[in-house]
């Protein structure tokens, strides 16, 4: 599906803007649909042009896909021919355990993330792709951008500015600093073609080992995802595929040929948390907002939950701008990576002790259904689905 852009950027500078959005991901192209389906006058940026492809394990929670049926309905992601799956495998030291999950949807990120922004574009919103965005100053009447798409620059207005970007965001730095774990991971990915044998559709098979963890899982073409997130100091030592390679033998799983060769993405280090995620007339959204690591399709719909929480602000900020939008946001946000990072963290903490995990296998090897309640917790975020959001 290919999504072009529907304004110039000459046509876009000339323009008055409501809310201006940074990053065409999920969480970027929820919100703008949300706020354009509104009335707002809503323009949505990019640095790619769609489809593109994106470092993500291609898995939507069950939770997550009732969540696009409210947020993206137009999206109908459940007509993208995604692979159902309902079951985790979590292997480490050679031990494997099987837990079952509520049905989700195996789906890559190319024909997700183009669908979220055809039903933007068709809710109301404006698009470029291909524009590098610099945040410029806030004045009494909204905030400046400066999107380069080219040899010059143009400068666009907006009342309020959602820094979408994701972990590389510019825009919240310049803002204010981030804060990066000591022992933030790098995150990594590959597609392999439908021709590598074993990992049947279905399930998602987990591999654990010391340099860190590996996800496989089918996707709608037949195609592996291989998604890790591996330490940084092993990347400095090792390549990626030589990182997943050692890491599947290490859990006694089956080996994936092409690991060396396949054309591996990456991220920079994943960064937990930011000293703040808003500012005049400035909103940052998704992993721009803070990084909540994901296991079994839990991230997108994090995004979505708070691409929803933050259209009624943009509304207001769009109205009249006061400080306490920011302040509001900066206390919804802080509650909810909290909540969705207590379990998650939890997890992360676990995954990095492989002995630990090989010990817990053990357990559930035995008993399945003891993993069941902590599957859950996580898939939830950590509480009630609900509760942080007013």
């Amino acid at each position: 599906m290919n999504v072009g852009a529907t304004l110039t950027p000459a046509d876009a500078a000339a323009r008055p803007w409501d809310i201006l959005v940074v990053g065409a991901g999920p969480a970027g192209a929820a919100v703008a649909h949300r706020v354009a389906a509104s009335g707002l006058r809503t323009l949505l940026v990019d640095r790619s042009a769609f489809p593109r492809h994106k470092v993500c394990g291609g898995c939507l929670s069950a939770r997550t896909l009732e969540l696009l049926d409210r947020v993206a309905p137009g999206a109908d992601v459940r007509s993208l021919g995604g692979v159902s799956f309902d079951r985790l495998y979590v292997a480490a030291g050679a031990r494997c355990a099987e837990l079952r999950l509520p049905a989700g949807l195996a789906l890559s990120r190319h024909r997700l993330d183009a669908a979220l922004l055809r039903a933007a574009i068709d809710g109301g919103a404006h698009f470029l792709p291909r524009q590098r965005a610099a945040l410029g100053a806030a004045t009494a009447s909204g905030r400046e951008v400066t999107l380069h798409g080219g040899a010059r620059g143009v400068r666009v207005r907006a009342a309020a500015v959602v820094d979408a970007s994701g972990l590389a965001s510019a825009m919240v730095g310049a803002a204010a600093p981030r804060g990066l774990s000591r022992r933030a991971r790098i995150g990594c990915a590959a597609i392999l073609p439908k021709s590598v044998p074993d990992y049947a559709p279905g399930a998602i098979h987990m591999a654990v080992g010391r340099s860190g963890y590996v996800g496989l899982v089918r996707l709608e073409d037949g195609s592996l995802n291989v998604a890790a997130a591996l330490d940084a100091r092993a990347v400095r030592q090792r390549t990626p595929g030589g990182l997943v390679a050692g890491i599947l033998r290490e859990a006694g799983l089956a080996p994936v040929e092409g690991l060396a060769e396949a054309p591996w993405s990456g991220t920079p280090r994943l960064r937990h948390r930011p000293l703040r995620c808003a500012g005049e007339r400035l909103f940052a959204l998704g992993d721009a907002a803070g990084y909540v690591e994901p296991f079994t399709g839990e991230g997108i719909g994090w995004a979505l939950r708070a691409a929803d929480a933050l259209a009624p602000l943009l509304e207001r900020a769009a109205r009249a701008w006061t400080p306490q939008l920011a302040r509001s946001w900066s206390s919804l946000q802080g509650r909810e990576r909290t909540r969705a990072q207590r379990a998650c963290r939890a997890l992360a903490g676990l995954l990095r002790r492989p002995w630990l995990v090989h010990g817990a296998l053990r357990v559930l090897e035995l008993r399945p259904e003891l993993g069941t309640p902590l599957v859950r917790r996580v898939q939830a975020g950590g509480g009630h689905e609900e509760a942080a959001w007013p």
